[in-house]
């Protein structure tokens, strides 16, 4: 009666349960830090197996976590991810998302890893491109940025995998929760001065986009970089620290202000990437901008700047939403998934 889509990250995993091939009606993210090993990814089957019997239904996979460093290389990385899944999933039906070759079970997976490995943009294109004719899918998530040409009701895209989509811009490597700050810019103004960054690890953009009031509670599931609060304060004296400052409560307004700068850069990063998709695949002036993940509240932003509609991907899946929980547009690709397995086999 239902389909679970699964999107394997290398810090999140997220999970969406389709009882259609346009409607959802579960929608669960965990936190899985895969680069301390598969254990973390034991523990959070363990417990999604607590609320939902996994052994006895259709599971639908992505992703992207054999990226991380735990695994040798991104063949290796599959080759574990999809053994530690069938391991604690009892079921016979998991097929894993390979792309053009569409779902396939976990035998056919290990001889085509380079389609399963972060193919997890195009299941979400895949879905969007059912649905709508032309747009440009944009979907930030807390690392990354993915964006995807679609061009009548076909995905459009210069490179498959990351090394491929980073040379052609279809992926940016910057989020709004993990994403280092002298990723995203070189120096601020402090004070009527340009302060150059630090490059240590003492501030991310969750810091960010707290300081901006736009990173939402429910997303915020990472630790802080130096174990302390995500408060307003301790938010902005990890951030004063990249700047090799000391933070004071009378000058929250100063940092507020600096967070505000550097949302601004990593906005224009996004912007610059669009240009060059919109450019070279001669998309009308008129198709929309679809925005996924949880930092797609950006993606309204850019859309308005190119004077383009902005479509949520919400709009395009039927669902319930409770506020102040994770919808279908903050875990796109789960949720295509899903909808692709139930396209596949209802």
């Amino acid at each position: 009666d239902y389909i679970f889509g699964w999107d394997i990250g290398g810090a999140h995993v997220k999970l969406a349960k389709a009882v259609s091939s346009e409607s959802v009606t579960d929608i669960v993210e965990l936190e899985c830090p895969l680069w301390k090993g598969l254990g973390k990814l034991h523990n959070v089957i363990s417990t999604i197996k607590d609320e939902y019997q996994l052994d006895s239904l259709t599971h639908c996979i992505t992703m992207t976590g054999e990226l991380v460093d735990y695994f040798d290389n991104r063949k290796d990385g599959v080759e574990k991810l999809i053994k530690q899944i069938t391991t604690d999933i009892k079921s016979e039906k998991i097929f894993f998302y390979a792309g053009d070759h569409g779902l396939v079970d976990s035998k056919n997976a290990l001889q085509i890893h380079q389609a399963i490995a972060s193919a997890n943009w195009l299941a979400s294109a895949t879905y969007i491109a059912s649905k709508i004719s032309c747009a440009l899918f944009i979907d930030i998530g807390s690392t990354t940025c993915d964006i995807v040409t679609i061009k009548d009701h076909e995905v459009k895209y210069d490179g498959y995998s990351d090394s491929e989509r980073l040379y052609s811009q279809e992926l940016v490597y910057c989020g709004v929760i993990r994403t280092p700050i002298f990723a995203l810019c070189k120096a601020v103004p402090i004070n009527e001065k340009f302060i150059p960054v630090i490059n240590e690890y003492f501030s991310n953009s969750a810091d960010v986009y707290r300081l901006t009031q736009e990173l939402p509670n429910y997303a915020d599931l990472t630790n802080t970089l130096d174990g302390r609060s995500k408060d307003d304060e301790c938010s902005a004296a990890r951030l004063a620290r990249m700047f090799g400052s000391d933070f004071y409560n009378k000058e929250l307004h100063i940092w507020k202000s600096v967070a505000k700068y550097i949302r601004e850069q990593q906005i224009q990063i996004i912007i610059n990437a669009c240009r060059k998709q919109l450019s070279k695949n001669t998309l009308d002036l008129e198709i929309p901008l679809i925005g996924a993940g949880v930092g797609r509240f950006l993606v309204k932003e850019i859309a308005a700047r190119f004077n383009r509609k902005y479509i949520d991907f919400e709009r395009l899946v039927h669902h319930k939403r409770n506020n102040g929980d994770f919808g279908v547009a903050d875990c796109a690709s789960a949720v295509s998934v899903a909808c692709l397995g139930f396209q596949r086999f209802s």
